[in-house]
């Protein structure tokens, strides 16, 4: 990992010279890495940057390439918890309101209307959304052209190179800027040619979600078969 061959080399150069601290920040790899958030590894890093600039070693840190850096359109900032996903803490939340009918109409619109601009024409070509979903419309099943994969790996999976799985986050990272203040929180797509889409987002949105940001076809079509069928049972 890049950033421990920085401190590696900081560290050699800390026994060497008398430096102030006597030692590097150490990197945030490993445990360290999954669970801290991202400020905290943004922090440890200038952290570390300052250092190497104070104690005259600058060169360590500068000559990085951007491609071992890792990038994120939204700096997480919250607590990770024991499996390396948020700490949750029903104290520190606020409930999420569900958009009016007008809003997620409105939002959609502007998917529509301006995806090529949102996501690039290269996804636009092999992509499309398709409809608001969930209890509170914080889902997007999109439209996705089967003889293609994305930059981020697969239509069901992320590539295990975290730079192209990078792609994913700015992927979702351009739609919540383009429906600002509404948000999704996870994507779902499908390659069906004729996927099953429920009628009125709304309803179907009262389905259990499925925990995943990425789902297989299959998976997709069994969910909204499942809610649909709710959909349509008869009041007691």
């Amino acid at each position: 990992m890049p950033w421990n061959e920085a401190f590696v080399r900081l560290t050699q150069f800390a026994k060497a010279y008398p430096c102030s601290p006597p030692s590097p920040p150490k990197p945030l790899i490993l445990a360290g890495w999954t669970f801290s958030n991202d400020v905290e590894k943004m922090q440890r890093w200038e952290n570390t940057v300052a250092w190497a600039n104070s104690n005259g070693c600058p060169e360590f840190v500068t000559t990085i390439s951007d491609s071992d850096f890792y990038f994120a359109g939204e700096p997480t900032t919250c607590t990770v918890g024991p499996t390396g996903g948020p700490m949750y803490r029903r104290w520190d939340f606020d409930a999420k309101p569900r958009p009016s009918s007008e809003e997620i109409v409105r939002h959609f619109e502007t998917l529509t209307s301006r995806w090529s601009e949102i996501v690039g024409l290269d996804l636009a070509h092999i992509t499309h959304p398709l409809a608001f979903t969930g209890r509170k419309a914080r889902r997007l099943l999109v439209q996705a052209e089967p003889s293609t994969n994305p930059p981020w790996g697969g239509w069901a999976y992320l590539s295990p190179v975290e730079t192209d799985r990078r792609t994913f986050t700015r992927f979702r990272t351009a739609i919540n800027s383009a429906i600002a203040p509404h948000e999704i929180d996870h994507i779902d797509f499908t390659t069906d040619a004729e996927p099953i889409i429920p009628p009125g987002a709304a309803r179907w949105s009262r389905a259990a979600p499925v925990n995943s940001d990425v789902l297989p076809q299959a998976k997709i079509q069994r969910h909204a078969q499942k809610s649909r069928r709710r959909c349509h049972r008869p009041r007691q």
